[in-house]
């Protein structure tokens, strides 16, 4: 693709996916003057981490750099089955990025959407609110970390929870703060450590208690924590992988209570909580 300008690069690549993957409902036609100022913020606010078509197949990841072209699609199509009813509900989206599923649920209904990103991605917020704009969905999106929601004034029905577990030092921290402001469902995804699942998981078992010198300590199936001291697959804002009992359990003792969960792959889950 050497020589094609950016645009004739978009132009492409939209071709290729156009009528693959569905789109928000809510994107409209653009004249051309306005399709034109859409592309060039675009442009401004790159990269990109969700890639998702702003009108007129204009899309926001159109080279498929970093997540890809399918991102967030296929995430999408997993937990969109897991959610409970967002109509008239408050729903929150911790780690919202660019804000796909924020303006989703708000395009399901939802009465209110809040969409928080901190950190790694410093520009995902306007990329968020720029996102709304062209879209013209009323959601909001603020710079915030997870371990202020409970300073935040606002509880939620709803909280969206997805691949930001492993990115955290204070993992359980988090968890308490969510419990603070999370009034019915929880859906987290993240990251395990390697297992042998089926796609749809049974209910969960917890362990009580245990003895320091036990065997158990290093049963498979007891709850672990993989501490990573660097990088990730070069990924440095990854501090831990958990087992897939570690994610159970320290739900459950945040005061969640595990209700369904699939595993994608060997080394995912996404989990549905309600409330104790």
């Amino acid at each position: 693709m050497q020589g094609l300008s950016w645009w004739r690069i978009a132009r492409r690549m939209a071709w290729k996916i156009r009528g693959r993957r569905p789109l928000l409902t809510s994107s409209r036609r653009l004249t051309r003057e306005e399709r034109r100022e859409v592309v060039t913020k675009i442009d401004e606010l790159a990269p990109w981490f969700h890639n998702m078509n702003l009108g007129n197949d204009v899309w926001t990841n159109p080279t498929w750099e970093g997540s890809g072209p399918d991102y967030p699609k296929w995430r999408w199509e997993l937990v969109q089955p897991m959610l409970p009813d967002v109509q008239g509900r408050k729903c929150l989206d911790i780690g919202c990025s660019s804000g796909f599923f924020a303006l989703k649920l708000k395009e399901l209904g939802a009465e209110y959407v809040l969409g928080i990103d901190q950190g790694e991605q410093e520009i995902a917020v306007k990329q968020a609110r720029f996102a709304a704009t062209c879209v013209r969905l009323d959601v909001d999106f603020d710079s915030m970390s997870v371990y202020d929601l409970a300073h935040a004034g606002k509880t939620f029905d709803i909280v969206l929870f997805l691949g930001v577990f492993y990115h955290l030092r204070h993992p359980l921290l988090a968890l308490e703060s969510i419990r603070k402001v999370c009034g019915h469902t929880l859906l987290i995804q993240t990251i395990t450590t390697p297992h042998e699942r089926p796609l749809h998981g049974s209910s969960p078992k917890y362990r009580e208690d245990a003895g320091l010198k036990s065997a158990e300590l290093n049963q498979p199936d007891f709850p672990m924590l993989r501490f990573v001291n660097g990088g990730l697959d070069g990924d440095r804002s990854c501090w831990f992988v958990p087992s897939p009992e570690a994610v159970l359990a320290m739900l459950n003792s945040s005061g969640f209570l595990p209700e369904e969960m699939i595993f994608p792959t060997n080394h995912e889950m996404i989990v549905r909580c309600s409330v104790k």
